[in-house]
């Protein structure tokens, strides 16, 4: 019985890391680029790179999975692009 409990909860955990690695994958893969959705096409470059670097954009790829696992891991949802408030607090708004 336990056995089967291990094996029951281990592919559940693959099937929870896959599903958050496509989700990753697929934010990256949507088109354009957020840093010009939110200060508009007309900024300063200076202001693009600090707002990407702000946001942790200007990391590789492998990187940025990383801070978005143990974000997850830690509850931590984050920032959000469009309000600019942690997504944990417009969560416990609604």
């Amino acid at each position: 019985m336990l056995s089967f409990l291990i094996t029951r909860l281990a592919g559940a955990c693959l099937v929870v890391f896959g599903v958050v690695s496509l989700v990753f994958m697929l934010i990256h893969l949507v088109p354009g680029d957020p840093v010009e959705m939110m200060l508009g096409e007309t900024a300063p470059a200076a202001d693009r790179e600090a707002l990407r670097h702000s946001l942790g954009l200007d990391l590789p790829l492998y990187e940025q999975f990383t801070r978005y696992l143990h974000g997850l891991l830690h509850l931590d949802p984050g920032t959000s692009l469009h309000s600019q408030r942690p997504v944990s607090e417009i969560l416990m708004e609604r």
